[in-house]
């Protein structure tokens, strides 16, 4: 995963890319430089591209019924502009073991980050700084072993060559962004349930005893039911966009997720500056919502 800018603007999103992008000697890994400018490829249409489509969540169970609208709004947009597009999706064998090895590597790498911070001088971790949820992860880090590290990192390539695949054929996969309309600020928030059970297991500071109570299965079923289509490309390194060409009734922007093949951030600048010339959506303002404080959040 490469952290970026959120903008209004394709443009912005292009000029950004473009200022802080460029070579890291030393770098594990390198990818292909472009050939110009990402501002110039936003200002240009592409040629008609062949596009997979799905609203069948990877990862998670279920969808819901605005955003699978915004995908067929969204099919229908691309068509009128040209492109060719196909119901596909790539398959990763095993969603559920993928969904445990990425959260593992979450956790191992949140674990690492706390043991990096306890070696400055004059800093603690402590355990009341950090939301329950945070401090569980770090925790559970220390409880598996470098073979089911090591294994969990295998099954991760083992499923980025999967999808590699399945871009040989399309050049783009088009899905929902995430499973459910734009949630209320602190709507995501553990309920008080959760909260009080996450800080009543890290008081005993044992991440074996939340490997036995099962917290990283319910961590990887709560995180991917909203996100069942993104983390894949966290994985993959695939450069991905969410462009809220849809809006909802209540006035709330409905992302679509678009997917390009590796190294190809041109193609997804140049579809995404045609997407907003067709349909502008930076003049739109979404109303605020707020989740109201305390209570536990309804399941499902």
């Amino acid at each position: 995963m490469v952290e970026h800018v959120l903008t209004r603007s394709v443009r912005d999103s292009a000029a950004a890319l473009d200022a802080i992008h460029g070579p890291d000697p030393g770098a594990p890994y390198e990818i292909v430089p472009p050939s110009g400018a990402y501002l110039e490829d936003a200002a240009i249409d592409p040629r008609p591209l062949k596009i997979a489509v799905t609203t069948q969540p990877i990862l998670g169970s279920s969808v819901h019924p605005d955003c699978v609208r915004a995908v067929e709004d969204a099919v229908a947009l691309l068509e009128a502009l040209g492109h060719e597009v196909h119901e596909r999706e790539p398959d990763l064998d095993d969603p559920d073991e993928f969904s445990r090895a990425f959260l593992l590597m979450v956790a191992s790498e949140l674990g690492a980050d706390l043991q990096d911070i306890r070696r400055v001088p004059g800093l603690r971790v402590r355990r009341r700084a950090l939301e329950a949820p945070t401090w569980a992860l770090a925790l559970l880090s220390e409880a598996f072993s470098a073979r089911e590290y090591a294994g969990a990192l295998r099954s991760l390539e083992r499923s980025a060559r999967r999808v590699g695949r399945f871009f040989q054929d399309y050049e783009i996969l088009l899905s929902p962004t995430v499973a459910t309309p734009p949630p209320a600020i602190g709507e995501l928030r553990p309920s008080r349930t959760e909260e009080l059970l996450l800080r009543s297991l890290g008081v005993f500071g044992s991440g074996r005893l939340l490997k036995a109570a099962g917290l990283l299965g319910q961590a990887a079923e709560d995180a991917f039911a909203f996100t069942p289509w993104t983390p894949v490309f966290n994985v993959t390194g695939q450069p991905a966009m969410s462009v809220p060409l849809y809006w909802s009734s209540e006035g709330l922007p409905i992302g679509v997720h678009f997917a390009g093949r590796f190294g190809d951030e041109s193609t997804l600048f140049r579809l995404a500056g045609q997407l907003e010339r067709a349909r502008p959506w930076g003049h739109r303002r979404p109303p605020m919502r707020v989740a109201p404080p305390g209570g536990d959040r309804e399941a499902g």
